[in-house]
């Protein structure tokens, strides 16, 4: 664990499974991850991943199996409150196609009751100052990635969850966005990254999560570790 970082871990997963009628997308999964650490889930398309990252931004209750967040339940009584510090960018960045960029931010805005100043700063940060007067329809899904990613920051998440998030930018804007994550990690976000092909990932990932057909293949990590069982 990274000094500061608290003794109660971000995630916690146990014997979580999850079922779309005869389809078994995870199976009896369990492992920790403590807070501020970067990890990579990988694995080949149809893997899990993306209902992994579903599950922990309790968008997608699992079948059975138990998840905390921060310590507490995420499908129970405060699950409102945990939805607060989520950020979730899925493999689709889900923006309003008819809306410019601006307006999706501000709408999202309003709803978390978020500022102006945050949207002006995660326009620049992400560089996409550009076109933030542009529908997104319009957009490549290199700038309609980026976007996506700027709503998902617009609380100031304490956990950030990306589905394939280097999908469709050039080399320029891989490294980049590369370089952003680094920045959070060192503010103390807790990322996520599902991937089955990172791009120009550095020395980031604490941990790596691998999975195959549903199942925790490996667990290769400094702050990422498998789950006892009680």
């Amino acid at each position: 664990m990274r000094p500061g970082a608290l003794s109660v871990p971000a995630v916690e997963i146990r014997g979580v499974e999850k079922r779309y009628g005869a389809l078994l997308a995870l199976r009896d999964l369990s492992f920790e991850l403590d807070q501020a650490s970067f990890t990579l889930a990988a694995g080949p398309n149809g893997a899990g991943k993306s209902t992994l990252l579903r599950i922990l931004a309790t968008l997608t209750r699992p079948t059975r199996g138990e998840v905390r967040l921060f310590g507490k339940n995420a499908f129970g009584r405060e699950a409102a409150e945990l939805r607060g510090r989520i950020g979730y960018l899925g493999a689709e960045p889900g923006l309003y196609g008819e809306l410019t960029v601006l307006e999706n931010l501000l709408f999202a805005a309003e709803l978390r009751g978020v500022g102006r100043e945050r949207i002006e700063w995660l326009l620049s940060e992400l560089r996409i100052e550009s076109v933030a007067e542009q529908r997104v329809r319009t957009l490549s899904l290199g700038y309609r990635k980026r976007a996506g990613l700027a709503r998902a920051l617009l609380g100031a998440p304490d956990l950030l969850l990306l589905d394939e998030p280097w999908t469709g930018l050039d080399a320029e804007a891989a490294s980049g966005l590369t370089r952003f994550l680094s920045r959070r990690l060192e503010a103390g976000t807790t990322l996520v990254l599902a991937s089955h092909a990172p791009r120009d990932p550095g020395d980031l990932f604490g941990g790596v999560l691998s999975l195959d057909a549903g199942r925790l293949q490996s667990l290769d990590a400094s702050r990422a570790t498998p789950a006892e069982r009680p």
